[in-house]
């Protein structure tokens, strides 16, 4: 620019909203807590580096080598940090921090951080919801149990929920409340830690959390073991879940239906959740003797259920039959010729699409005729021919009608276990707690897609766990983002914002459109010859101001230089 100026940008985006939602949860003031005393030797401090990952993770995930570029697109004044401190940032020094988190009380400092944010924005810690996932990795991990610092986690092979049984992976464990599905406690376990052995230790860090034990834990089939019950029942606690097919009460209960129906009560009727056309979801509802534990027992019925059931069941056997088929055009030919061969090959078919209960398959010896030229050359008028008889094992498959019939009488239902009594847990509300569990799913789903959690670019175990600890806080910043937009929105009678492209209507926020909303947001500094002449910033829109006001932050946070 002419007569010296310079103008410079610097990226804004959503970083005033996130180090507004830090300032008010004390998270500077808990950190220097956790890291006393002080390194006096670090011009850089490790809470200013812990502080400024959270950030990352929560706006835009980098690798370490990648964040002090990214720092270097605000600028120091926005992160807090004096222009000779943002020279020091490097890889090596955020490493370094993590080493440091993985020392310290981390499980404290959350338990803290959850407690404060609870009590500043009141919410309700009367109902828990737990469910895990897998983290997985890339490579080796050949560690020893025991480190230096203590005992490191195990990244080995497990039950993978990403369908990855090729890669290693950690058990990440998550809780969230029933108000506005906000994480409010994490763990993380070996890879091939199964899920009933981490609800006893989640459920005790929640009594620290919630300063009580008599809330609701909800969780899936692996909350129901007699272990689990009967620890949070004795401990004066709740819960509820869902019974695995394993129990006996499961095959009973079938048993009954395929010989007498029994007398479903209407409970809820809601509008269709995918199609409008559609016609609506309908649940009814059966209290069945209490278990064998002694805990009451609810069954219910789901009508959209029900269609997914006779739909998987009929594809099945479909699917078992058509295999079937191919299989008899081959039968007799290589790896095919012995009755235990074909034997393997329906067996294998029939634990493929899990018909086996409904398709039943009879092996059969039978005759294969097939003629065959005497002599060599093209065969002509006076051509002898041959008939060649030989015996192949034909499987015959046959559709079992009973076991599909007394299959279909079970169609659409799933069972309840919970402590409570009806007069505190009637079948409606204990059906549409449960139904809460989608809210987790969503809350995995946003960690690996929205928070990139993978890959995980680091070798070291202790890092790995530091790492983990500060992506939990950067989704209990999403989650809180928007419990407060969504409330505000209810409060307000705002039926959507249009944060969509072309100005399309979102009913219920994410906080990853929130933070691509305000992306492209710009403050601008013109100077000359290193000395500031005006500050000014790209100007607000009417729906960023009503954003920060459902958000209770004030719009001079974006002023210029902010």
């Amino acid at each position: 620019m002419g007569k010296g100026l310079k103008l410079e940008a610097l990226e804004v985006g959503a970083l005033p909203i996130v180090r507004t939602l830090l300032d008010r949860l004390g998270w500077r003031r808990l950190l220097e807590g956790a890291f006393d005393p002080p390194d006096r030797r670090l011009r850089l401090s490790h809470v200013d580096t812990a502080w400024l990952l959270v950030c990352n993770f929560a706006l835009s995930r980098h690798p370490l080598y990648g964040v002090p570029e990214w720092s270097s697109r605000f600028g120091a004044r926005a992160l807090g940090l004096a222009p000779e401190q943002l020279e020091l940032l490097n890889d090596d020094r955020l490493g370094r921090t993590l080493d440091r988190l993985f020392a310290i009380d981390r499980r404290s400092l959350t338990t803290q951080l959850v407690i404060q944010m609870t009590r500043i924005y009141g919410v309700d810690l009367t109902r828990f919801h737990n469910d895990s996932t897998s983290i997985t990795f890339s490579g080796a991990y050949r560690y020893a149990e025991v480190g230096p610092r203590g005992r490191r986690l195990r990244i080995t092979h497990g039950h993978n929920k990403d369908h990855r049984p090729d890669l290693k992976q950690l058990v990440w464990s998550l809780s969230i409340c029933g108000d506005g599905a906000l994480p409010v406690h994490y763990n993380v376990f070996d890879g091939n830690q199964s899920d009933d052995r981490t609800h006893i230790p989640t459920w005790k860090a929640l009594c620290e959390i919630a300063g009580r034990t008599d809330f609701l834990y909800v969780a899936d089939s692996k909350l129901c073991s007699r272990e689990n019950m009967a620890y949070v029942v004795t401990h004066g606690g709740h819960f509820l879940t869902v019974m695995p097919a394993t129990r006996k009460e499961e095959a009973q209960f079938r048993s009954q239906l395929a010989r007498n129906p029994v007398t479903w009560q209407p409970i809820w009727e809601r509008p269709p959740q995918r199609r409008k056309d559609d016609p609506p979801d309908r649940f009814e509802a059966y209290e069945d003797a209490p278990t064998a534990e002694g805990y009451r027992l609810v069954w219910f019925r789901s009508s959209e259920k029900w269609k997914r059931d006779e739909h998987c069941r009929q594809n099945a056997i479909d699917q078992t039959r058509f295999a079937l088929q191919q299989l008899r055009e081959r039968v007799g030919h290589r790896q095919l010729k012995t009755r235990e061969q074909v034997q393997i090959a329906v067996d294998r078919i029939l634990e493929e699409y899990g018909a086996s209960a409904w398709v039943t398959v009879e092996i059969l010896d039978r005759p294969r005729h097939r003629v065959k030229q005497l002599g060599p050359g093209r065969p002509g008028p006076l051509t002898h021919f041959m008939r060649e008889t030989t015996a192949v094992f034909e499987p015959v498959d046959c559709v079992d009608t009973a076991t599909v019939q007394a299959s279909a009488a079970a169609d659409g239902i799933f069972p309840l276990v919970t402590d409570l009594p009806v007069e505190r847990l009637g079948a409606l509300e204990m059906l549409q707690t449960y139904k809460y569990q989608a809210f987790i799913e969503k809350r995995h789903e946003q960690l690996k897609t929205a928070a990139e959690v993978v890959p995980v670019n680091f070798k070291n175990p202790e890092r790995i766990e530091a790492f983990l600890f500060l992506y939990f806080l950067a989704i209990t910043l999403h989650g809180l983002i928007e419990r407060q937009v969504r409330r505000a929105m209810k409060e307000r009678k705002l039926p959507s914002l249009p944060l969509y492209p072309e100005g399309r209507k979102c009913r219920a926020p994410t906080a990853d459109r929130i933070i691509h909303f305000f992306e492209p947001l710009r403050a601008y500094r013109l100077t000359r010859r290193n000395v500031t002449v005006q500050n000014f910033a790209d100007p607000l829109s009417d729906l960023h101001r009503l954003i920060l006001e459902l958000l209770e932050i004030p719009p001079h946070s974006y002023s210029a230089g902010a």
